[in-house]
């Protein structure tokens, strides 16, 4: 299990992760955070060991193993006119990398829009952010990691080898998961007192760009349930988060993350 006290030596927040719930198994963070949305307060972490069906992007499930990952939910309840999932998985996603980068700088964790973080082109972190509603509005939001830390690479399965890791796997070092989690939740914080206050994520987006595995390159954009795809050139992305890109006539064309996959050249 995770030992809490030790989060709580690490950590220095105000009120993210103020408030955490462990468990041992859960078949999701994500549905424990929602039964328990209406009771907690803004910034409680849901914490497992294991999760058995953890869902990410289009419905792709994220494998689990107990004991040695990071499996967590955060519960969010901004009082916002407008609920923008994108700015959510943009501060999710530069949270989890520069805390990453900050903890071991001999590496370079980088992050595939909207929600991947990446060591050496190989995911080992997938984010996902989801809005909870009541009779039709939005009270919140529940934002999800499942971070690949401690594994030992002979139990990630052959067929996925190439495009998964893990932390330890790529730096060689047994990682602190306790410490990893205070510096996510700290940076966490920072970024969504931002949104909080001003209603903006301008840090987060330049710590996203900043970290971006694909601005600058070509990649192919597909629709869900399409066999079709077309190429189109990274810029960046914009103050929500979004995708710029320059399609093949030259226009510049803006992505939301909910009607598309990405395909995209990975170097080795």
């Amino acid at each position: 299990m995770y030992d809490l006290n030790k989060i709580k030596e690490y950590i220095d927040t105000k009120y993210i992760g103020q408030t955490i719930i462990q468990f041992d198994e859960l078949n999701s963070t994500v549905v424990k955070a929602k039964s328990i949305f209406a009771t907690c307060p803004d910034g409680t972490v849901v914490l497992s060991e294991n999760q058995s069906k953890f869902k990410i992007r289009f419905g792709r499930e994220w494998v689990s193993y107990p004991d040695e990952n990071i499996y967590l939910s955060i519960i969010l309840k901004p009082a916002l006119e407008d609920y923008k999932i994108s700015k959510f998985e943009t501060i999710a996603s530069s949270s989890v990398c520069e805390a990453i980068n900050c903890m071991f700088q001999d590496i370079d964790c980088k992050i595939k829009w909207p929600n991947d973080i990446l060591i050496n082109f190989k995911k080992i972190c997938s984010i996902s952010c989801e809005i909870v509603n009541k009779k039709n509005i939005a009270e919140g939001v529940i934002a999800s990691l499942g971070i690949n830390v401690n594994l030992d690479s002979e139990y990630i399965d052959e067929d996925i080898k190439q495009i998964a890791t893990c932390i330890k796997t790529e730096t060689e070092l047994e990682v602190d998961r306790e410490k990893l989690i205070a510096c996510i939740l700290k940076k966490f914080e920072t970024y969504y007192d931002e949104l909080l206050n001003f209603n903006t994520i301008v840090n987060a987006v330049d710590i996203f760009s900043n970290y971006s595995i694909l601005r600058g390159k070509d990649i192919e954009i597909v629709k869900p349930g399409k066999k079709t795809s077309r190429k189109v050139n990274v810029t960046d992305i914009d103050c929500d988060g979004w995708l710029m890109v320059l399609n093949d006539k030259g226009n510049e064309e803006i992505l939301n993350s909910g009607d598309i996959s990405i395909r995209y050249e990975r170097k080795t």
